[in-house]
């Protein structure tokens, strides 16, 4: 009777995994379909400084032409935290939320080279959070059939890890596809309130890691323990504004991808940062579309 029992959970087991193969599978075809289909513009180079800095290069034919020149970030140095850039889309008057972000003007370059492209090609991890997450239906990864083959050449894993930081704990575990596809390992940053719970709900998922960040939350610390335990060098992060804050407070982003649309958009009063000490920028390059769209890659530091 036991060994009846444990057989079919065992089944069980494999049929939910196979759905959530399925399911996965649909998503980036969807996410790789979109992709191949937009219509994506290109940009003119306004403004390079990228000379006065060693920054590592990204350049290939397909983004080049449609970047007009390579795509820079900084290089990773050994014995300090992972390097950490932030992609950023805002509207003409600074805006960065709105019920559908598309609406706040990027365009697909924004999205399709920029944000699900070249911004975390060579990254080990993309790191979003909870509210940015939502109801986890989603990966956060490259999909245009270029960059996959990119990704593939600089010798990284077909998706990056997901990281998701969280003080509350309010994750769809239990459902959401970034949770339920084993293929893509999932490390949730989490306050120490909260942690235990979560580690408890994880526990059928080994593909799931909680990381206790303490309470309150030290997020340099979490982020140092993704390199230290994890071998996580690189790190695209892509908000909400909370988790930007956070990680921008700390001194822990040295990259910012900033697209700013031609349209005004998006809830009023929303900018991107939203604490009390704002890093220095140093701007290395500007790019503009000709539908007004620009994008611009700083460097950050934070102030003392």
């Amino acid at each position: 009777m036991g060994h009846g029992a444990a057989g079919t959970c065992g089944v069980t087991q494999r049929k939910r995994n196979v759905l959530r193969a399925d399911a996965l599978a649909a998503f980036a075809h969807r996410k790789e379909h979109a992709a191949t289909r937009a219509a994506i513009e290109r940009f003119c180079t306004l403004v390079d400084n990228a000379e006065r800095h060693a920054l590592d290069t990204i350049s290939t034919e397909f983004t080049d032409a449609l970047l007009d020149g390579p795509f820079y970030q900084s290089p990773v140095a050994p014995g300090e935290p992972p390097s950490v850039n932030l992609v950023f889309v805002q509207s003409r008057d600074g805006n960065t939320e709105a019920d559908d972000p598309s609406t706040l003007g990027g365009g697909e370059t924004d999205k399709h080279v920029i944000y699900e492209g070249l911004s975390r090609v060579a990254a080990d991890a993309v790191l979003a959070g909870s509210r940015t997450v939502g109801d986890g239906e989603l990966i956060f990864s490259v999909w245009h059939p270029a960059l996959v083959e990119l990704r593939h050449i600089l010798g990284k894993p077909r998706h990056p890890i997901q990281v998701v930081l969280t003080a509350k704990g309010r994750l769809p575990i239990e459902k959401g596809l970034m949770f339920n596809a084993p293929d893509v390992p999932v490390i949730v940053l989490a306050d120490a309130a909260v942690s235990q719970p979560l580690a408890d709900r994880a526990r059928s998922r080994p593909w799931i890691t909680v990381v206790n960040m303490g309470h309150p939350s030290n997020i340099r610390e979490g982020i140092e323990r993704l390199g230290k335990d994890f071998a996580i060098h690189r790190i695209s992060a892509i908000g909400g504004r909370s988790a930007a804050t956070a990680l921008i407070t700390a001194g822990l982003v040295r990259d910012l991808y900033l697209t700013t649309s031609a349209v005004t958009a998006g809830h009023p009063d929303t900018p991107m940062y939203i604490g009390t000490h704002p890093p220095q920028r140093e701007l290395i390059v500007r790019k503009q579309s000709q539908n007004g769209v620009v994008f611009e890659h700083f460097l950050l530091q934070s102030r003392d």
